[in-house]
C-alpha cells in the first residue's frame, strides 16, 4: 500500500521489455500492491516472469491472442483492477525516483481530484533539427498543462504517467484513439478535477525524424478529433483551445518564445508549420474514417532503453 491506500499499475506493452521492467521494479519498490500487464507479446511475459518471479507484489500478465489496440487493453486493466486507485504506465516511459508515490499523494491530498497527470520531459539530445523541434513541441505543450492546472481548468493527460480513481471511469470504447485524454475528459464531465503532479517526474523521447514527428501528431490530432465527436466537447490542449480562448493561446505561445534562444526561432516557426502539416494529415484521416486505434508504431520513440 502507498499511504494506506491499495494501488493497481497498469501497462501496455508491445516490445519494450526493459522499460517494462524498471517500471515494475520502481512499483514493487514504492509500494504497488498489484500489477496488471497487458500485451500480445508472449516474449514480454515470459523475460518478466523469470525477473520478478520471486516478488511478493500481485502480479497479472494478460497475454491478448493478437494486437488488438492500447483502448482495448487499458479496458482489460480498468475491468481487472482491484485498487483504490489506478497509476497507468507506457512501457516506453522512464520513471524518477517516487513518481509513482507523488502522484498518489496529489490525488489523496483532495477528494475531488480524480485524475492526476505527470510532469513529463523529453530526453531528445539537441544534436538534430527534429530533436530541437520536439522539444519546442513539447514545451508548448507543457506550459498548456502547468496553465491550466493553476486555473483548475486542466481536462487532459498525456498518457505516459497518470494516476485516476478506481470505478469513475469503467470502460472506455474500443476505437478510441487517445485513451488518456478520453479518460481525463469524462472525469472531468462527471464533476472531477484533473490536476499534474510537478513532483511526479518521468522521461520520454519524442519523435526523432520529421516523418516520425508527422506520423505521432497527426494521429494524436485525429485523437482529439474524435474526442469532440464522442463528448461534443473540446479537448484541453493547445490546438483546440484556439476555439475557445485565443487570448490564452497567445499567452502561451509567448511565454514559450521567451524561453527559446534567438537560433531556435526560425525552428519554432518550422514547429508551427509541422504542426499544421498534421492536422491537416489529421483532418484528411477523419474524412477518410481510417482506423487509428491500432496505430503504426513510431520506431524512433521507441529507443530511450535499446
Amino acid at each position: 500500500m502507498i499511504d494506506g491506500v491499495k494501488v493497481t499499475l497498469g501497462i501496455c506493452v508491445l516490445t519494450e521489455k526493459m522499460g517494462a521492467l524498471q517500471i515494475v521494479e520502481k512499483a514493487i519498490k514504492e509500494g504497488v500492491d498489484e500489477i496488471i500487464l497487458v500485451t500480445p507479446n508472449p516474449h514480454i511475459i515470459h523475460f518478466l516472469a523469470e525477473k520478478v518471479s520471486n516478488k511478493e507484489t500481485n502480479i497479472h500478465f494478460i497475454l491478448e491472442s493478437r494486437r488488438r489496440g492500447k483502448s482495448v487493453a487499458v479496458n482489460e486493466i480498468l475491468s481487472r483492477a482491484s485498487g483504490d486507485l489506478i497509476v497507468m504506465a507506457s512501457a516506453d516511459v522512464r520513471l524518477a525516483e517516487g513518481a509513482i508515490k507523488n502522484l498518489v499523494r496529489k490525488m489523496l491530498s483532495d477528494p475531488d481530484i480524480g485524475a492526476v497527470d505527470s510532469n513529463v520531459s523529453l530526453m531528445n539530445s539537441r544534436n538534430s533539427i527534429s530533436n530541437r523541434i520536439a522539444h519546442i513541441t513539447w514545451l508548448l505543450h507543457n506550459l498548456t498543462m502547468a496553465k491550466l492546472n493553476c486555473e483548475e481548468r486542466l481536462g487532459h493527460i498525456a498518457g505516459d504517467l497518470y494516476c485516476i480513481r478506481r470505478g469513475i471511469v469503467q470502460k472506455i470504447p474500443d476505437d478510441i484513439i487517445n485513451d488518456d485524454a478520453y479518460i481525463a475528459m469524462s472525469i472531468r464531465l462527471k464533476g472531477f478535477k484533473v490536476a499534474r503532479c510537478k513532483e511526479a517526474k518521468c522521461y520520454i523521447l519524442g519523435p526523432q525524424n520529421p516523418i516520425d514527428y508527422l506520423l505521432q501528431r497527426s494521429r494524436v490530432i485525429r485523437g482529439h478529433f474524435q474526442l469532440l465527436h464522442y463528448l461534443k466537447r473540446f479537448p484541453t490542449v493547445l490546438e483546440f483551445l484556439i476555439f475557445e480562448d485565443i487570448h490564452k493561446v497567445f499567452s502561451i505561445i509567448g511565454e514559450a518564445v521567451k524561453h527559446l534562444k534567438p537560433s531556435e526561432i526560425l525552428l519554432f516557426f518550422i514547429a508551427i508549420l509541422l504542426e499544421a502539416m498534421a492536422v491537416i494529415m489529421a483532418s484528411l484521416k477523419s474524412f477518410l474514417r481510417n482506423n487509428e486505434s491500432i496505430w503504426t508504431i513510431v520506431n524512433s520513440t521507441k529507443e530511450l532503453f535499446s
